[in-house]
């Protein structure tokens, strides 16, 4: 799901040549497109979730497995870097201040869940009763 930015962003149109992550020197490689999106709950916390932004960029390159230790290696400079900010405008001002294509990726749907054990039986209950005494 695309996220529509609350306020226009002069159609995210680069005005200088995008630079590495990390220094301010021009980028050799084409930069890949950064995400940025607010992760989703860990599943073993009931809490909302968490609060920040964080900018990820696309993978480049497929990882690969090292024949002798087993890790999964990867060419691609990008793979590792997660930045996190602690709003969204942060974050978009960044990846333009860089240069960097970027698409925003709105905060993952959260199901509500019934608050309680006599809620899930509540409407049954009721529908059972209604059904009995016809």
């Amino acid at each position: 799901m695309v996220f529509r930015l609350p306020h226009p962003r002069d159609h995210n149109l680069w005005r200088r040549p995008p630079t590495m992550p990390g220094v301010s020197l021009p980028a050799t490689t084409a930069v890949p497109m950064a995400f940025i999106h607010r992760p989703s709950p860990s599943v073993t916390q009931s809490g909302p979730g968490r609060k920040q932004w964080v900018l990820e960029f696309e993978p480049t390159d497929p990882p690969f497995p090292h024949p002798v230790m087993g890790w999964a290696g990867s060419a691609d400079p990008f793979a590792h870097i997660q930045v996190s900010f602690p709003d969204l405008d942060s974050a978009v001002s960044f990846a333009e201040r860089h240069g960097w294509r970027f698409q925003v990726e709105g905060p993952p749907k959260r199901k509500v869940a019934s608050k309680s054990y006599m809620d899930n039986l509540k409407y049954g209950l009721a529908e059972a009763i209604k059904i009995s005494k016809q």
